[in-house]
C-alpha cells in the first residue's frame, strides 16, 4: 500500500506523527476535528472519514506514541498520558479548541481529553467505547482472547482474524476488500510486541466511571448493536451518565461503524457538529440582540 509521508511534532523528546485535511483555504474551516484511533491501529484507520470531514473543518489523524509513524517508548504510560500527547500536539499545531471524535481505544483517550483538557474541547464523539472500571459490560473469553498477544502470526493475518470476528458478519461476508485493505494497513510499521502490551496495559486500566459528571461538552455516542468487544450496553451507560448525550445505534454493525457504515457515520457526525454550531451561533446572536437592547 501506498502512505504518503506524515506530518509530525515533538513533544517531550518524541515524534508523534499525524495526517491533516483541511479546506483549501483556511479561512473556511469550520473549526477542527481530532481524529484517535483504536488499540493496535494507526491514524490510517481514518481513511473514510479524514478527507471528508476536511472538506469542512481542519481535521488531524494522529498515531499514538508506540504506534505507526511515531516514536516507539520504552516507559509504561496510561491512557491521560495518550489525552495529554494529543493536547500537546493540538498546542504545537496552533490549534485553541478541537471536536474530538474517538474510537475505542481512542474513545477512552477521548474521555480523558474531556476531563484533562475541557479548555480546548468543543464537541466530544464517542465510538464504540466504554468508561471502563467497575461498570464495563466485558465481551465473551473468546473474544478477549483475541486482545492476547500472537508472537510469530504475520501482522496482517492477525488483523485479519481479530477484525473478521469483531466486526458484524454480514459486513465481512460482503466486503471481503475491506479486511484486505484493513490487514494492509496493519503491516505498515507494524507494532512490536513490546509497545502492544504498553498499549494494552494501559487500556485495561480505564476507569472513567466516576468522573463522567464532569463532562460538560455536547456528546454524541455512537455504537453498533453487534459490537462483540465493547457490548451496546457500555455506550447505553456513557449516554445516560454523560449530560445530554445523544445516542445513535447503528442495527447490524459490530465494532467499526467507521468502516461498517461509514457515509452514515460521516453523515451523523457531521450533522451533530453542524446542529452545534448552528446553536453556538443561535446563541451569539441572541446575546449580541440583549447586548443591543440594553445600550
Amino acid at each position: 500500500m501506498h502512505v504518503k509521508e506524515p506530518s509530525s511534532v515533538l513533544i517531550a523528546g518524541h515524534k508523534l506523527a499525524y495526517d491533516e485535511a483541511r479546506p483549501a483555504d483556511p479561512a473556511d474551516a469550520k473549526g477542527a476535528i481530532l481524529l484517535l484511533t483504536g488499540l493496535g491501529s494507526k491514524r490510517l484507520a481514518w481513511a473514510r472519514q479524514l478527507e471528508v470531514f476536511g472538506r469542512q473543518y481542519r481535521t488531524i489523524a494522529m498515531d499514538y506514541r508506540d504506534t505507526g509513524d511515531s516514536d516507539e517508548v520504552a516507559e509504561p504510560y496510561t491512557v491521560a498520558d495518550l489525552a495529554d500527547d494529543a493536547a500537546a500536539v493540538l498546542g504545537a499545531l496552533g490549534i485553541a479548541r478541537t471536536h474530538v471524535v474517538g474510537i475505542s481505544l481512542g474513545g477512552f483517550t477521548a474521555l480523558q481529553f474531556a476531563l484533562r483538557h475541557a479548555n480546548l474541547l468543543d464537541r466530544l464523539v464517542l465510538v464504540s467505547t466504554s468508561a471502563g472500571g467497575r461498570t464495563h459490560v466485558q465481551p465473551s473469553a473468546e473474544i478477549v482472547a483475541l486482545l492476547a498477544p500472537s508472537p510469530g502470526v504475520e501482522a496482517g493475518a492477525r488483523a485479519i482474524y481479530t477484525y473478521s470476528r469483531i466486526m458484524a458478519n454480514d459486513f465481512v461476508a460482503a466486503h471481503p476488500e475491506e479486511l484486505e485493505r484493513i490487514a494492509d494497513t496493519a503491516r505498515y510499521r507494524s507494532q512490536s510486541s513490546a509497545a502492544y502490551m504498553r498499549q494494552l496495559t494501559a487500556t485495561l486500566a480505564h476507569d472513567v466511571v466516576d468522573s463522567l459528571r464532569y463532562i460538560t461538552a455536547p456528546t454524541l455516542v455512537i455504537h453498533g448493536d453487534l459490537d462483540p468487544l465493547v457490548p451496546p450496553a457500555n455506550g447505553v451507560y456513557l449516554a445516560t451518565h454523560i449530560t445530554g448525550a445523544r445516542h445513535i445505534v447503528y442495527p447490524g454493525v459490530g465494532h467499526i461503524p467507521i468502516v461498517e457504515r461509514a457515509d452514515d457515520f460521516n453523515r451523523d457526525v457531521l450533522a451533530f457538529l453542524a446542529a452545534a454550531d448552528q446553536t453556538d451561533t443561535q446563541r451569539s446572536s441572541a446575546g449580541d440582540a440583549a447586548r443591543n437592547a440594553t445600550s
